[in-house]
């Protein structure tokens, strides 16, 4: 098997740009019906609690139909306690700690901070941008299926994060190419690494027929395995993915979320990334993050 990292790919991914825009199907396995690249209006609320049911079905329809859901509370701190009321109100349980950060200095109680910090080794802790990924490196497919991230204060520049839609994205090529797609959903696809841990397993499955899961992720530390003699189809692939997740592919969508704001999506579903960020020195850039091993409910 030959591996690919992100970088080195040929003038091809823009080729299949155009095949993209014009691929994206309704069937068979299409899961986010209402996405679209232009970013969902946020969610009003009077607290993190949800008090109003609708509110709460609002924000459920959006995570189910378009892979997302932000939701807003004018005035909020956003702190940790904002964090948990918000996943009492989603009935997501309590945070799950990765155990790759059980004795981490940024992750307390299942929640991490997310602010740069001078000469930080970890993506949590620098203004850098971050690459495509889908959150819980070592966990297993579909383990993590809800993360929230929550603003307590935005970047003074930058800091924009972006969501693509993996599983439609994968939809396309699977019809268009289903030699390249089968590269990304065989058992040794991908391995992903963390320190001195690797977790090798598909990028794509199904988890019940005609619907989708994902973990495909495209960092320096992701590897990815063609099936033998399947080299030039997996690098087909992954030309197909990477078109789909540049700026102004329809399966990707962005903002830039401000105090008060929340972002809950489907981490097996949705793949996400931020770009660079410059900080204001008097208020720095600081996300909370929660990872839950259940989906919202109303």
């Amino acid at each position: 098997m030959e591996l690919f990292t992100p970088f080195g790919l040929s003038r091809m991914s823009e080729v299949m740009m155009s095949v993209i825009h014009a691929s994206v199907p309704s069937a068979p396995y299409t899961r986010l019906p209402r996405f679209t690249a232009e970013i969902a209006e946020p969610i009003e609320a009077a607290s993190w609690a949800l008090c109003d049911t609708g509110v709460r079905q609002h924000a459920v329809r959006d995570y189910q139909q378009q892979g997302y859901a932000v939701v807003q509370v004018h005035g909020s701190a956003s702190t940790t306690s904002d964090l948990f009321t918000l996943a009492k109100a989603l009935n997501l349980g309590a945070p799950f700690t990765p155990p790759v950060y059980k004795n981490s200095p940024h992750t307390s109680g299942g929640v991490s901070d997310i602010s740069a910090r001078k000469d930080g080794a970890h993506p949590f802790e620098g203004s850098r941008g971050q690459d495509l990924h889908c959150d819980g490196t070592l966990q297993h497919l579909g383990e993590v299926p809800t993360t929230i991230l929550l603003c307590s204060a935005p970047a003074a520049e930058g800091g924009v994060t972006y969501l693509v839609n993996l599983v439609d994205a994968y939809t396309a090529l699977l019809r268009t190419d289903p030699e390249a797609a089968e590269q990304l959903a065989h058992d040794g696809a991908l391995k992903r690494t963390s320190g001195s841990h690797s977790v090798i397993g598909p990028a794509f499955t199904e988890q019940q027929p005609g619907h989708l899961m994902s973990r495909y992720s495209r960092t320096v530390t992701d590897r990815y395995y063609a099936l033998p003699g399947r080299q030039g189809a997996l690098k087909r692939a992954l030309a197909f993915m990477d078109a789909a997740a540049r700026p102004g592919s329809a399966f990707r969508t962005e903002v830039v979320l401000d105090s008060g704001q929340a972002l809950i999506f489907a981490n097996d579903q949705m793949g996400h990334g931020r770009t660079a960020y410059l900080d204001a020195p008097s208020r720095p850039r600081l996300l909370r993050r929660g990872l839950f091993t259940t989906r919202p409910c109303a």
